[in-house]
């Protein structure tokens, strides 16, 4: 633990709660588990219109960028801010203050960097372009810059564009998994005040999916999961004691499948309309964004969650672990990085990505079997807790700060 002052590390990140998703989700609370071991830490993100901006247990500021585009811009107020840090710890991508922490690099040769490669950047058209360009020219300055690269995994980061520098800089990199808050995201019985809010009953079978409904994340793969749950089977007659649901005519069930999907963004209306489209709005539940604080009263609402994502962006899915730790079992599209979450046939199942069939048949099959999703997310549980929680997550990063400094 740092003795004095001068011994600090600033975050740079470009993303933010509430609407931070995943990246900015998983930069708040290592931040915030740091302070709590007693480390000074200060974060440094962008000016958004929506953020949350404290008060917290660490230094925030919230700083003008230059021309930004989405989550991309030249914070040049950071240079100056930077100047009582001595390791800064920078999340990837930021392109453009990628490049304003480099020079920063290069002049204070002392200061130690520490790379967090979250993700590849990727991206529809000219813009998808632009990134392929971005990493062509800087990513190489920036690992060879750093003092250490944290990778969320080695199957993630071989298959991503930092792979070629992990088999050259092998020494500088380490694996530094995403959080999760096992205290916060625990097993629960169902919330009464929601089932009635979204009208779901006792009998209904829920499948739930988090995320950005944005360009930005216009991987998740909705329009599969869409198309996918209007295949499932409706009507049930649930089995009070367990085992495989009992199948029935619709004029006689008692239950019905259900989807929630959480999250909001420009691509919400199109996602609303083919729901229409495919003759499911009735079935369909889109809640808006919904508080972390609250995420765990959703998440044990469901019976399945899914993550379909229809690109290998996905780099690790902090929901899937937020659900597996609520006992939930997880579908998850079969991508490096993310497939790591679960243990296939064990604590969830792999999806073929892109494939509505494949999802539509593992999720009738968790929806029929009450037993087999039960033990499923049972055995997630535990695996959750051994392997991201934040105690270990965080002790790892504090030796890394302890041998820098």
């Amino acid at each position: 633990m740092p003795s004095d002052n001068s011994k600090k590390v600033a975050f740079v990140v470009c993303a933010w709660p509430p609407n931070g998703g995943g990246f900015g989700n998983n930069a708040y609370y290592q931040v915030k588990k740091l302070a709590v071991a007693g480390w000074p830490v200060g974060v440094f993100t962008m000016a958004f219109k929506a953020i949350e901006s404290g008060p917290f247990n660490f230094e925030f500021q919230a700083l003008r960028a230059w021309f930004n585009f989405g989550k991309a811009g030249f914070m040049f107020g950071l240079w100056r801010r930077l100047s009582s840090y001595q390791i800064i710890h920078l999340y990837y991508p930021f392109f453009g203050t990628d490049l304003v922490v480099a020079v920063y690099k290069i002049v204070n040769p002392r200061v130690k960097l520490v790379l967090h490669y979250h993700m590849d950047p990727v991206a529809q058209g000219i813009k998808g372009g632009i990134f392929y360009i971005w990493i062509k020219l800087f990513l190489g300055l920036l690992v060879k810059l750093a003092d250490r690269v944290a990778i969320l995994s080695v199957d993630h980061a071989e298959h991503t564009y930092i792979g070629k520098y992990l088999q050259r800089f092998p020494e500088k990199f380490f694996v530094l998994p995403n959080g999760i808050d096992t205290e916060l995201f625990v097993p629960r019985s169902k919330e009464p005040s929601l089932q009635q809010l979204y009208k779901i009953s006792v009998q209904d079978k829920l499948a739930l999916f988090v995320g950005g409904l944005d360009d930005q994340h216009y991987f998740k793969g909705v329009p599969v999961l869409l198309k996918a749950f209007a295949q499932i089977r409706q009507g049930y007659f649930p089995d009070p004691i367990g085992g495989e649901a009992i199948k029935g005519e619709l004029s006689q069930v008692k239950g019905v499948a259900r989807l929630m999907i959480i999250g909001d963004g420009n691509l919400r209306p199109q996602f609303e309309a083919l729901a229409q489209e495919l003759g499911i709005a009735d079935k369909v539940i889109f809640t808006g964004w919904v508080k972390n604080d609250r995420l765990p009263e959703y998440y044990n609402l469901c019976d399945v969650f899914i993550l379909p994502s229809t690109e290998r962006i996905e780099s690790f899915g902090i929901v899937v672990g937020e659900a597996q730790a609520c006992g939930k079992p997880a579908l998850v599209a079969n991508w490096p990085g993310v497939r790591q979450t679960i243990i296939d046939g064990e604590t969830g199942y792999l999806l073929e990505p892109g494939n509505e069939l494949d999802l539509k048949n593992k999720l009738q099959k968790l929806f029929d079997d009450t037993d087999l999703a039960a033990t499923l997310g049972e055995q997630a549980v535990g695996r959750i807790k051994q392997l991201y929680d934040w105690q270990p997550v965080t002790t790892t990063l504090i030796k890394i700060y302890s041998e820098l400094l």
